[in-house]
């Protein structure tokens, strides 16, 4: 069963997906139960841009991990490339509330909620990744962190409040330069 899954997971960076799909395949033949192999089918029919695909075998993979937020992230990721944006936000809301220790959820959760014109919301979820990312500070300040400080100042400047505004420039500056402009750019 491992060695299947491996072998799948070795197809997919090789982007030999037919072979990928096969190992993953015989993997869940062997043993149903393996959200590593479901996982992995969802993830080389994603790259193949077939999201109906990938969500049936992602829906398998969470059935069978509920509380794995990664898991939640990835049907999320395929119901927002399908235009199904509530699906995608319950998916992320799944992820969040499952501790997912990328951050990856709450930075969907803002970009969906401003797609959305949700800007309060929005402002919420980029304030959570924040305080998360203030508990992990070995990763860094990223074009991520770069692109929630600049929302969120331009949102306190729109409520008056300038003094929050002001603290949140202040530590954008902080970030290096080329991160900061990648998350300025449109």
């Amino acid at each position: 069963l491992a060695a299947w899954t491996l072998m799948g997971h070795e197809f997919v960076e090789m982007k030999n997906t037919g072979a990928a799909i096969e190992a993953y395949r015989q993997a869940v033949d062997i043993n149903a139960r393996d959200y590593r192999a479901w996982y992995g089918l969802g993830q080389t029919y994603e790259l193949l841009n077939m999201f109906m695909y990938a969500l049936f075998y992602y829906r398998k993979a969470v059935t069978l991990r509920p509380t794995d937020a990664r898991m939640w992230c990835a049907m999320g990721s395929c119901f927002r490339k399908l235009d199904r944006v509530d699906d995608a936000i319950r998916s992320f809301e799944r992820a969040n509330s499952n501790n997912d220790q990328e951050g990856l959820a709450t930075l969907q959760l803002a970009a969906l909620h401003r797609e959305r014109g949700n800007e309060h919301r929005a402002a919420e979820c980029y304030q959570q990744h924040l305080n998360a990312q203030r508990r992990r500070p070995e990763q860094g300040d990223t074009k991520e962190t770069a692109e929630a400080l600049a929302f969120l100042a331009g949102y306190h400047v729109n409520l008056g409040q300038l003094e929050v505004a002001s603290k949140l420039c202040s530590r954008l500056l902080e970030i290096p330069g080329e991160v900061r402009r990648t998350a300025l750019l449109p």
